[in-house]
């Protein structure tokens, strides 16, 4: 005796199957415990309304440098390639400036053949000489590189039991540890100090088809 369900109940057993597939796909997460983070932040101090106040490294006006690190969640194991977690994070910014005057260089011009040397064996240079650049006139200089930066587990001590912090034992695979990176901010201007810039970032969580995307930003005042 052959039974046949009603068209009706295949329909719905099929759409209630559909359904938890798509709950399945939606829910599922490439972090641990459901939780992908990650956390910005700077050498200087936040105020009381998020703003982190800089003050860059200087060689001379145009060369003002600072650090941002971040710090994020680890991929689950079924995430990671050989035992190690594939974050990555792209910066961002809608801060530039306009090379205005060219690129100038100053080097020291040497006797090829007749130099004095100093009692260190180092050739005395006969003078300084400088060279303008105006090819570089006019263009536009971001403050942050959008190259991609890799994660890497921040404490690998603590991590995975290592008496050394660069090196140990192998590992296979990674547990919920802390990630870390940074990126070097700049080459920013003396005209920028006092103004407020803002820093993009985007981090991937990388799990194939569950993979997993954050974007976040940092509020920074240059002093």
């Amino acid at each position: 005796m052959i039974c046949t369900l009603p068209l009706y109940k295949i329909i719905i057993s099929v759409l209630l199957t559909v359904g938890n597939s798509s709950n399945k796909i939606i829910n599922s997460s490439p972090c641990p415990d459901g939780d992908c983070w990650v956390k910005l932040y700077t050498d200087f101090e936040q105020d009381s309304n998020g703003y982190f106040h800089v003050t860059p490294n200087w060689l001379n006006e145009k060369s003002g440098r600072f650090n941002i690190y971040i710090e994020s969640s680890p991929t689950i194991v079924k995430c990671q390639y050989g035992g190690v977690p594939k974050v990555s994070t792209k910066f961002d910014s809608d801060t530039f400036w306009e090379v205005e005057n060219g690129l100038s260089f100053t080097f020291g011009l040497y006797n090829p053949f007749n130099s004095l040397y100093t009692q260190g064996d180092t050739r005395i240079k006969v003078k300084d000489t400088t060279v303008n650049l105006d090819y570089f006139k006019g263009q536009i200089v971001p403050i942050v590189q959008e190259t991609s930066i890799n994660h890497d587990v921040k404490n690998k001590m603590k991590c995975y039991g290592w008496k050394n912090p660069k090196s140990g034992p192998t590992f296979y695979e990674t547990g919920n540890c802390i990630l870390y990176s940074k990126r070097i901010i700049g080459p920013v201007i003396r005209r920028m100090i006092g103004d407020t810039i803002k820093v993009y970032s985007q981090t991937k969580f990388d799990c194939g088809v569950e993979s997993n995307v954050i974007n976040d930003s940092i509020n920074i005042i240059i002093k």
